[in-house]
């Protein structure tokens, strides 16, 4: 919870207004210095920030909203746990990025944020390699102790989020639409289960139906949590490529899976492999290289030292990650050196204001 109650409100009103969106408000406020010179600013001068009187007021009123609150209350009683960007649950990974989600919905276990984690991400139209190869990575990084996260779609998201469910790392799933709402239909016990053992996450609020500009402003979520992403499979124009872009853009790994050439649904991922992205045959490789502490080692040592991390304050846990950090930047060949030039027809379909491509999950 939020040591400044607020904050937590403030937060909490800019997501609900309807006028203001992270991509636009970040800026400004980190060029002010933060929030309480936010929060005190003319009405005038957010005016003039914002390019939007709206907007201004919807920024100088939020620390009284009172309502807002209420309706945070309402939504916790029905089981939905709110938590904002000001409090001390929200994963420090995700506040990394340009453009945090003000607030996170979510239900299950909030540990799970916790821990490190590595995205899987690939085409719906999964092949049964895809399937079979998500199942595998997820398997075998989660008994590592490592969180899967993927974006609850059919098809590689769905191997991957089965395969981790309930192992010592286990498995977050960031959704398009609200928690409330049923999408795929057919995931219904899956995300029963994962509510169970696992972590539902959204930006979306309750009753939120899934659109497809949804979907790409979902996967910024994914890849600013993970250390690294691993796309299995991908076709041209994959919603996947749009993670593997943003991860790339925050600093992180991406990976990607070979496939067979005269599968469509490995010409995304061939493409990441030809402009830079890391090789993927198996766990191994994302251990060697985001985790080299972890290696292979059995899965109960490894699962301990998960644990062992997931216990820390959040002081001590700002020092493990810098430390982490430290150990990988020293390590032979510098990621930033790999990290792909993104192709033209992975980038151009057409820019929102926040830069979030609106493509098709």
């Amino acid at each position: 919870m939020s040591r400044d109650p607020v904050l937590r409100r403030a937060a909490i009103s800019w997501a609900r207004s309807g006028e203001l969106t992270p991509q636009r408000l970040w800026p400004v406020l980190r060029a002010l210095g933060g929030v309480e010179a936010l929060l005190s600013s003319s009405e005038e001068e957010l005016t003039k920030r914002l390019e939007s009187g709206t907007k201004a007021l919807a920024v100088l009123r939020s620390a009284e909203d009172v309502s807002s609150e209420k309706w945070v209350t309402q939504l916790e009683r029905a089981g939905v746990r709110v938590v904002t960007a000001f409090d001390e649950e929200y994963p420090d990974a995700l506040a990394e990025i340009s453009d945090p989600p003000f607030l996170l919905f979510a239900a299950g276990n909030l540990e799970r944020l916790r821990l490190p984690a590595v995205g899987i991400v690939g085409s719906r139209a999964a092949t049964r390699y895809g399937r079979d190869v998500a199942a595998r990575l997820a398997r075998e990084l989660s008994a590592a102790g490592i969180t899967i996260v993927s974006g609850f779609a059919r098809g590689v998201d769905e191997s991957a989020h089965q395969a981790a469910l309930g192992a010592p790392g286990g498995t977050i799933a960031v959704l398009g639409c609200g928690l409330d709402v049923d999408y795929p239909r057919e995931h219904a016990a899956l995300k029963e289960a994962m509510r169970a053992r696992d972590l539902l996450l959204s930006e979306f609020p309750p009753g939120t139906e899934p659109m497809p500009t949804n979907f790409p402003v979902r996967n910024r979520i994914i890849a600013g949590l993970c250390a690294g992403v691993v796309v299995v499979e991908a076709s041209r124009r994959s919603g996947s490529l749009i993670t593997a872009r943003l991860a790339n853009e925050f600093g992180r790994d991406v990976f990607a899976v070979p496939g067979s050439v005269f599968s469509p649904t490995s010409i995304g991922t061939h493409a990441l492999l030809r402009d830079g992205a890391i090789l993927c045959r198996g766990a191994e490789d994302v251990l060697a290289e985001l985790f080299p502490t972890i290696g292979t080692a059995p899965a109960g040592k490894t699962a301990a030292a998960a644990s062992a991390v997931a216990s820390l304050s959040g002081e001590g846990r700002r020092v493990w990650e810098r430390l982490r950090k430290e150990e990988d930047a020293s390590a032979e060949g510098s990621s930033s050196s790999r990290r792909p030039a993104w192709p033209s027809w992975a980038t151009t379909a057409g820019t929102e204001p926040g830069g979030i491509e609106r493509l098709k999950e």
